[in-house]
This record gives C-alpha cells, sequence and structure tokens, in this order.
C-alpha cells in the first residue's frame, strides 16, 4: 500500500463521483433512515469532535468492502483514500483516536439497527439462493416457512486478546465462536451468540431455541453438536419440531422398523435405514432416526420429531441447512470476518455488528431477484464505488492539467 498522500477531494469535484447505489444500499429501502437519530438517542457523538457517528459507520462498511484490515488501515483509507472521501467515510483522525473510538462508542446503535434490518429481512418473501440447486429448494419450500437454521463458526482474534478470549488459554490462538440462529425462509439473523471457541456447542442450544411455547410448529435444523436428550424432548413437548445429525453419545432404542422409499431421492441421499426410536428412559416419546448415505459417500444418522413426514423431506431439510454455511462462508470472505481488526472486545462486536447489517442490507438490495446472491451484488456495489472514484480521479487530474485562463 503506498503511504504517498493523495491530494484532498476538492468539493467543486465531488459530483464526478456517483454514490447512489451505495446511499441506497446503506438506505435499506428507508430501514435505516433514522440512524443518525438514534446515534443521538445512544449520546454517541457527545465527544465525537473529528469522527462522528454517519462517518465511522459508513468507514466500517467500506472497511467491509474493501482490503484493508486493521485500525492502521481504517485511519489511512480514512484520511487519504477517494473511495472513502467520495461516500462520507473520510476524517482527520489519529490511529490512536480511531482506537478509542471502536473501544469507547456506544455499541448499542449498532444493536438497534442490526435488529431493525434483520425485522425487515423477516417480512421478505423466501426467496432460492444462488448455490443452492433447484431441486432442494423446491422439494421443501412450502415447509421453510417454519424452519430455522442453527449453526456456529470460529472467528480468529488477534494475538493480543489470547488472554480474553473464553477458555483459550495462555500460548494458544485466540478464537471465538460465533453462533447464529438463521430464518431458513428469508436469511434473517434471529439470534446471535459469542461464545468460547473451544468445548461443545451442545449448552448453547436451549438459548438459540428460544421459548419454544411461543414457536409452536417450528422446523429447527442443527448439526449434532448441538444435541441434548432432554432438549429433544423439550421441543417435541412444545409442538415443535428439528431435524439433526445424531450426536454425542447417544444411543437410541429401535421400537419400529420402516420401508425404506424408492430411489433416487431429489435430496440426493440414499436410505439405508428408517425406524422409530426413543432415546433414554423415556419409551413414549418417539422419534424418527434415518441412517443415510450422502453425495459424498458418507454415511450419517439423522435424528427428527417429523414422524409423518416422507424421508426425502427430512433429508432435503437436513441437507437445506448448508446453506447456512454459504453465509458464514459470505460473511468471511465478502464482509471479511476472517480478520478482526480491533484489539478491543467492544470494537470487535461493532465490525462484527457491521458485518451482520451489511449482510441484511444486501438481502433487501437483493430482495427483487429471483435468485439471491449477495455476493454478486456486492462485487457490482465494489466496482460501481472503484469505478466512481476512478472516472473522479480521472477528470480531477484533466482539471489540473489544464490551465486556468
Amino acid at each position: 500500500m503506498s503511504t504517498k498522500k493523495p491530494k484532498r477531494m476538492k468539493t467543486a469535484y465531488r459530483n464526478y463521483s456517483s454514490t447512489k447505489q451505495f446511499n441506497q444500499m446503506l438506505e435499506g429501502g428507508g430501514v435505516l433512515a433514522n440512524r443518525e437519530a438514534i446515534a443521538d438517542e445512544f449520546d454517541y457523538d457527545w465527544h465525537g469532535r473529528k469522527l462522528n457517528f454517519e462517518r465511522h459507520f459508513r468507514g466500517h462498511v467500506l472497511m467491509q468492502a474493501t482490503a484493508y484490515e486493521s485500525v492502521h488501515d481504517h485511519q489511512w483509507a480514512a484520511g487519504h483514500d477517494r473511495l472513502f472521501e467520495a461516500n462520507g467515510a473520510a476524517v482527520a483522525i489519529s490511529v490512536s483516536g480511531l482506537a478509542q473510538a471502536n473501544k469507547n462508542r456506544p455499541i448499542e446503535p449498532y444493536l438497534v439497527l442490526m435488529q431493525q434490518v434483520m425485522t425487515a429481512v423477516a417480512n421478505l418473501p423466501p426467496r432460492r439462493l444462488r448455490q443452492l440447486d433447484k431441486e432442494t429448494w423446491q422439494g421443501i419450500v412450502q415447509l421453510l416457512q417454519r424452519v430455522d437454521l442453527f449453526d456456529a463458526t470460529t472467528l480468529k482474534l488477534p494475538p493480543k486478546l489470547a488472554d480474553w478470549s473464553p477458555n483459550t488459554g495462555r500460548g494458544k490462538t485466540a478464537a471465538m465462536r460465533l453462533q447464529l440462529k438463521l430464518s431458513g425462509a428469508t436469511g434473517a439473523f434471529k439470534h446471535l451468540m459469542l461464545t468460547p471457541a473451544t468445548g461443545s456447542d451442545s449448552p448453547y442450544l436451549e438459548a438459540l431455541l428460544g421459548d419454544l411455547e411461543a414457536q409452536e410448529g417450528q422446523i429447527f435444523v442443527f448439526d449434532g453438536g448441538y444435541w441434548s436428550i432432554q432438549t429433544y424432548a423439550d421441543i417435541a413437548a412444545s409442538g415443535n419440531h428439528f431435524v439433526t445429525k445424531r450426536g454425542g453419545n447417544i444411543k437410541p432404542t429401535v421400537v419400529t422398523q420402516l420401508p425404506l422409499p424408492a430411489h433416487p431421492l431429489t435430496s440426493g441421499y440414499t436410505v439405508v435405514k428408517d425406524a422409530l426410536v426413543y432415546l433414554g428412559d423415556d419409551p413414549d416419546q418417539l422419534y424418527r432416526q434415518l441412517e443415510v448415505e450422502l453425495t459424498s459417500g458418507e454415511t450419517i444418522t439423522l435424528l427428527s420429531t417429523l414422524l409423518d413426514a416422507s424421508a426425502n423431506h427430512i433429508c432435503l431439510l437436513y441437507r437445506y441447512r448448508w446453506t447456512i454455511e454459504i453465509v458464514f462462508r459470505w460473511l468471511k470472505q465478502l464482509l471479511h470476518l476472517d480478520h478482526l481488526m480491533s484489539h478491543d472486545p467492544t470494537g470487535i462486536l461493532r465490525q462484527i455488528l457491521t458485518a451482520l447489517i451489511v449482510w441484511g442490507l444486501l438481502v433487501i438490495a437483493n430482495q427483487h431477484s429471483d435468485n439471491f446472491s449477495p455476493k454478486q451484488f456486492w462485487r457490482q456495489l465494489y466496482a460501481d464505488l472503484h469505478q466512481a472514484t476512478f472516472e473522479f480521479g480521472y477528470r480531477l487530474g484533466i482539471a489540473e492539467a489544464v490551465p486556468a485562463f
């Protein structure tokens, strides 16, 4: 990265840099039109001086869109990069000043904004992810309005936070786990938790589920890392359902073998065994157990409370769980959550919340597309932003090269 200081954008040339698409994305169709009022409510700018909420927020969003990775990068870009200047994120502030802003400014506005964005996303009609095959989508589209997906991913932390990150221990890699509950229909984040990077995910299943009595008819789809016989029974008793990979040391007791479905299934899986079982010492609560061979040749065992559903639907629902892996990949690769730039817990949470807000805004921006692809939209937005600043630089260069008469 060049350290040569570029000339600042002159007011007379601001019109050469069109950032209409970026601003429209930030508005989210009006969802975030009140963001400055929210910042005022939490006194975000009471000691702002050089850095107010809007510039700070825009700077964080642009950090998600560019190759910049650290607070030093952010400080340099805020003062020198015309992309930041053109999009309202330019500011003269020291590295220490920016780091203190990330650490000390209130986090509440970001939480409120994320809730607003995710509420708007939850009200959008379901659409098929571009990476999801048509057969999987069509097979369960009627069920998706009731589906929630759970999963977790590990986020690496700066080495300086090795002693802060929960249960990491001295000398180990600093990291934490991001636990997400995702709407299967819209991609809205319904719940998130930051947990230790080590240990099982099962202790967090109950918290991710939320109030079961208020969610009758939901279908929770999660991997084998979330397992608890008691929680399985609670889900069934509440009138909700689940589909999961059998995990832990669970050893079901087979009650009845069921006939195998005709093959091939649209899920691409092959059902080897299908049975009704009970868990632990409760023979009154029955579950469906499917032993299936995946397209990779691996054999896994699925558990579900969907006793009357077809084997194909259960397999399709579990296969659909893969979509949350797509979301994690986009968050890490597209929105750069694979590199957390702050050395403070509050700054890290601010970056994570910004990435989740941007994800929701991309969902909203894609709402009129048949196939939802935030990656494609983000690439286009990124290209448009840089094209705008390139054109600005070209025009500015000509203007400065031609003498005035």
